[in-house]
């Protein structure tokens, strides 16, 4: 991105530099004071390249960027030969917001405002999860094409640079919800850390000291205490929302710390106390809570595939994607394994199957439909990744932004798990993941009915997310919500 002239375009279409009283920024807008808001012209600043919205709020005409406001707040001061001033705290453009701007958030919607949280947390490392899940498709194109061993060393540093950053989540997570809760980045690090430490990783199948709610459904292996209460360990690894919501909680622990310590006391107890009462708050409320609810999420997909498959399909079909936004896919694909060992196949995976089809047709609309050079950097890896099973970089960068869009691709993907459920398909065998893992669908003792309704079910959820994505558009939707 050409920072210059970027900034150039935008001091010209608020007015020029005879029409801004001052500059300032936060951690990912330009706040500035003009003389004359109606001079700016808010149509074409959101137009550019570089640009994801912007605020009318707090008297300031406030331009979103992202993570690369510095560079372009550096631009515009030497553009403008304006006075640099550091960044303005979070707090303080929270405040702003709160105070001038919740009218406007009020009508955005609750659903909306939420997937824009996620959307903000997700928008600094969508970068990487691209290129991650470029790796990860390029390891199972070449072991499936049988040029790559699984044990040679190529594949395991392939593998790794693919696999990193998903195991590690909750880390890149911690460290970009702090910086949008108006924390210091380095609380996220550590907290995300926490969750992936090795030690409380293998807790996770060390010995049971006893066991919560035994006999009933809610059931929870304690294999910790922390000062004599029970934590229910849990693998962290991949999660979305149980970090998100840790560091949620520390950032408002950590702002109360900062404005009732007296400044002699903060550096060393702000940061003391925010991580003794958010790390042991995560592992032994937030933790446990995700348990639960992936378990209740495992014991209704079963109960619906046994009373119809094909609903169950509709359902899960549908709502796989939203699964997998906050990590919870976890829960059920454990299952596919059991199935396998018990009875020679599966009946879930093929639920979810077309959704990766879905994903890709959506993608390829919104490539299609728009003209934006960076919306279609972003669209072309995301496809290749749907292709290989490997949905997030669908989902995060081109699917969230775009509520029709998302919705529709979803709903496809529900009808082609109904039609996948209808048709009896089933999964017999482990391997590639997305269009390239068809192989694992065929009957050992030929091509039947299910494995013809599975295809088929791709080919309707690639067609009616295609179609649908044409029909709205590639203009995002969603409000990205930042400091």
């Amino acid at each position: 991105m050409d920072y210059k002239e970027l900034a150039t375009n935008i001091l010209k279409n608020v007015g020029g530099k005879e029409n801004v009283n001052d500059v300032i920024h936060c951690v990912t807008r330009l706040r500035f004071h003009l003389k004359d808001e109606s001079k700016a012209n808010d149509t074409v600043i959101k137009n550019m390249d570089g640009v994801m919205d912007v605020i009318h709020a707090g008297g300031q005409y406030q331009v979103v960027i992202g993570p690369q406001v510095d560079d372009v707040y550096d631009a515009l001061v030497k553009v403008g030969g304006f006075q640099n001033k550091e960044e303005v705290s979070p707090d303080q453009g929270q405040n702003d917001e709160k105070k001038y701007g919740e009218k406007d958030q009020k009508q955005e919607g609750l659903f909306s405002r939420f997937l824009g949280l996620i959307s903000s947390i997700f928008q600094p490392v969508l970068g990487i999860l691209m290129a991650s899940g470029m790796f990860k498709a390029l390891v199972s194109l070449f072991t499936v094409a049988g040029i790559m061993s699984k044990t040679s060393g190529t594949y395991v540093i392939l593998y790794a640079l693919g696999d990193a950053l998903f195991y590690f989540f909750p880390v890149a997570l911690g460290w970009s919800a702090a910086k949008r809760f108006g924390m210091k980045e380095l609380y996220g690090i550590t907290l995300g850390g926490i969750l992936v430490y090795p030690t409380l990783v293998s807790a996770v199948t060390s010995k049971t000291l006893y066991t919560l709610f035994a006999g009933s459904a809610f059931s929870l292996p304690v294999r910790l205490t922390f000062l004599g209460i029970p934590v229910v360990t849990q693998t962290y690894s991949t999660t979305v929302i149980p970090i998100i919501l840790i560091v949620w909680v520390a950032s408002h622990i950590y702002k109360w710390l900062n404005k009732n310590l007296p400044a002699i006391l903060r550096a060393f107890f702000v940061p003391f106390f925010t991580l003794l009462i958010a790390a042991p708050l995560g592992l032994i409320v937030i933790g446990p809570i995700a348990m639960v609810i992936q378990d209740s999420l495992s014991k209704l997909v079963i109960a619906m595939i046994g009373l119809n498959a094909g609903i169950a399909g509709l359902f899960l079909g549908t709502f796989w994607s939203i699964l997998v936004m906050f990590g919870l896919h976890w829960a059920i694909i454990p299952l596919f394994a059991i199935d396998i060992a018990q009875h020679g196949y599966d009946v879930i995976n093929p639920l979810i199957f077309a959704g990766a089809l879905a994903s890709m047709g959506s993608v390829l609309g919104v490539f299609l439909r728009t003209k934006d050079p960076k919306e279609r950097s972003i669209a072309i890896p995301a496809f290749i990744s749907s292709f290989f099973g490997i949905n997030e970089p669908s989902l995060y960068g081109v699917l969230i932004p775009r509520k029709k869009v998302m919705i529709s691709s979803f709903l496809s993907a529900g009808i082609g798990g109904a039609i996948a459920g209808f048709s009896g398909s089933k999964l017999y065998a482990f391997g590639a993941s997305g269009p390239l893992g068809l192989p694992c669908f065929i009957n050992p003792k030929g091509i039947d009915f299910g494995f013809i309704g599975l295809c088929l079910s791709g080919i309707v959820a690639f067609l009616l997310a295609l179609i649908s994505s044409m029909f709205f558009g590639a203009k995002k939707t969603l409000k990205i919500l930042s400091n």
